[in-house]
C-alpha cells in the first residue's frame, strides 16, 4: 500500500500542526494540572494515575488493559516518530491519514467541513470540566468527576477521531499525539524529548501504580 502525501489544508489560517499543539495542549493541561497539584500538595482532585490506580484496585484486569494499551501505543507511535511528520505512516503496510490515523483507504479520506469537530471537542472538554466539578462537589472523595473528565478526553481526542478515520474516511483537523510531537521535534527538539520522557514516565506510572511510591 502506498503512502499518501500529507494534506496541507488549513482551517482559518491554522495548519494541522498548530491545531495539534492547541488540542493536545488543552488535553495536557487537563491531565498535568491535577498531577502537578498533587506533587505540590495543592487541591485534592484525583489525578489520572490515581483514577487508573483506583480502577486497578477494584478490578485487577484493568492493569492488563493498561499494559495492552501501552504496547499498542508504542507499536503505532515509534514509526510516526521515526518518519517525517509530512509523510503519513503508522506501520509498514498500514495506510494512514494525513494526520497519522489508521484508515482503510487513505485516498478516500476527506477533511473538508470537519472544523465543527474542533468546536465539539473543546466544548465537550469545557462542559466536562463543569460536570466533573459538580460531580466532585456532590460526591466528595469519589472518582466520579475524574471518570467524566479523563473519559471525555479519551473519547473526544482519541477514540472518535480514530473511528471516523478508519470506518468513515473522515479526518479531524488535528493530528495524533505522536504526529504532533513529531512536528514539535522539528521546531524544538529538546522540548519534544522532554515531553516524550515525561509521557513514558506517566505510562510506567499507570502500568505499575503506585510506582515510584512503593512503601510510602
Amino acid at each position: 500500500m502506498s503512502e499518501v502525501v500529507a494534506d496541507t489544508r488549513e482551517i482559518r489560517g491554522w495548519s494541522a500542526e498548530y491545531w495539534g499543539y492547541l488540542m493536545w495542549g488543552l488535553a495536557a493541561v487537563a491531565i498535568a494540572g491535577p498531577e502537578l497539584a498533587s506533587v505540590f500538595g495543592v487541591g485534592d482532585w484525583p489525578t489520572i494515575s490515581n483514577t487508573v490506580g483506583h480502577l486497578e484496585a477494584k478490578h485487577s484486569w484493568v492493569r492488563l488493559v493498561v499494559v495492552f494499551v501501552i504496547v499498542v501505543l508504542g507499536y503505532y507511535a515509534v514509526p510516526q516518530l521515526l518518519a517525517h511528520p509530512s509523510r503519513p505512516r503508522i506501520v509498514p503496510g498500514q495506510q494512514a491519514t494525513a494526520n497519522g490515523r489508521a484508515t482503510r483507504d487513505a485516498e478516500a479520506v476527506r477533511s473538508g467541513g470537519m472544523g465543527w469537530y474542533l468546536v465539539l471537542a473543546i466544548a465537550g472538554l469545557v462542559i466536562g470540566l463543569a460536570v466533573a466539578a459538580g460531580a466532585r462537589h456532590m460526591h466528595p472523595g469519589t472518582y466520579v468527576g475524574a471518570y467524566v473528565l479523563y473519559g471525555l478526553i479519551a473519547v473526544l481526542w482519541v477514540i472518535v477521531p480514530s473511528v471516523l478515520a478508519m470506518f468513515f474516511a473522515r479526518e479531524v483537523p488535528f493530528p495524533t499525539l505522536f504526529r504532533t510531537i513529531g512536528y514539535l521535534e522539528r521546531r524544538a527538539h529538546p522540548i519534544a524529548a522532554i515531553i516524550l520522557a515525561l509521557l513514558v514516565i506517566l505510562l510506567l506510572h499507570l502500568a505499575f501504580y503506585p510506582w515510584p511510591r512503593y512503601g510510602s
